[in-house]
């Protein structure tokens, strides 16, 4: 984490290869722990960017029964993947590696990227989830207790928390699945597209080709789906933890702090933040199995917990 706290910026374009670069050989210092990781590949559809990597704990679970745990990793809609070329090959298998560590069946899937356009990737991973339920079979790995359908949680990063959002928020989750969902963690999401009142949380150029317009990107993300929602989808919300790293850009901030206040005025609940100490936006997630900076996920991994 000390190269890290080198990186004097936080915008997101200058910090993204640097904090790469330190972590992948600190991950590769972990490469047989994380490959240890029993993990399989199902295809959920048409393209080649309709499959998902699955992820089975060694272990069985405390619960008996072992919990479900989606992942969406960011990459501005423009990249990104469940896997990735060398030397990058272990990020997101970091992820994976992690939570199935401990004791949750782990799914991370890819969807399509731009030039698909909004609200495209939300919907492959809401048919990511979909498949997983209708084929059981994926869930076993023949050394583990029975996968329980029945407590799934939602994690996303970047874009991937605007993707769990909008799913949620544009009720695209069929109701019996939605009510399976013990939580959803989303973690340094662009939650708005208000470049006035945050700044830019969306390259402009891209915001403008994948909601079609700057005003549409504007209405059309988390933020404004939210406080555009009737009260009765509201009551159906699942429980929702925010994460944030400590050292997110500013206009992420804005972004993340107007979305908390928004959820816990409209639900009445209490909406825990956690804030990653010492992280970026895109340490946060890489730091994961390297053994430096993974307090944050174990307040997560507490949260879901006690959410079982």
């Amino acid at each position: 984490m000390d190269k890290v706290a080198e990186l004097q910026d936080t915008d997101i374009s200058k910090i993204l290869f640097p904090t790469i670069g330190h972590f992948i050989p600190v991950l590769e210092e972990k490469r047989s722990l994380i490959l240890s990781t029993p993990r399989r590949t199902f295809k959920y559809g048409e393209t080649d960017r309709h499959k998902l990597d699955v992820y089975y704990p060694s272990e069985p679970s405390l619960h008996g029964e072992t919990p479900i745990l989606f992942f969406s990793y960011g990459g501005g809609y423009t990249s990104g993947g469940k896997t990735m070329p060398p030397p990058a090959d272990l990020v997101c298998a970091n992820i994976g590696a992690y939570f199935a560590q401990r004791g949750f069946i782990t799914i991370i899937p890819d969807y399509r990227l731009m030039p698909v356009t909004y609200p495209m990737p939300s919907l492959d991973v809401r048919d990511a989830i979909v498949w997983i339920l209708e084929n059981p079979h994926s869930l076993s790995n023949g050394n583990i207790a029975d996968a329980d359908p029945t407590s799934l949680f939602f994690m996303g990063h970047s874009v991937g928390a605007v993707n769990f959002a909008t799913m949620l928020l544009l009720s695209l989750l069929p109701e019996d699945v939605q009510r399976k969902c013990k939580g959803v963690i989303l973690i340094s999401g662009g939650y708005t597209c208000d470049n006035e009142a945050v700044g830019p949380t969306f390259n402009p150029e891209v915001a403008t080709q994948f909601f079609g317009s700057l005003e549409k990107a504007k209405e059309n993300t988390p933020l404004s789906l939210l406080n555009k929602l009737p009260k009765d989808k509201l009551a159906t919300l699942p429980e929702l933890c925010l994460v944030e790293a400590e050292r997110e850009p500013e206009p992420f901030k804005l972004a993340g702090k107007q979305f908390h206040e928004a959820l816990s005025s409209l639900t009445g609940k209490h909406v825990p933040k956690v804030i990653g100490q010492g992280h970026n936006h895109i340490s946060i997630t890489l730091a994961l199995m390297s053994g430096q900076g993974e307090q944050w996920a174990e307040e997560v991994f507490n949260w879901m917990q006690a959410a079982l």
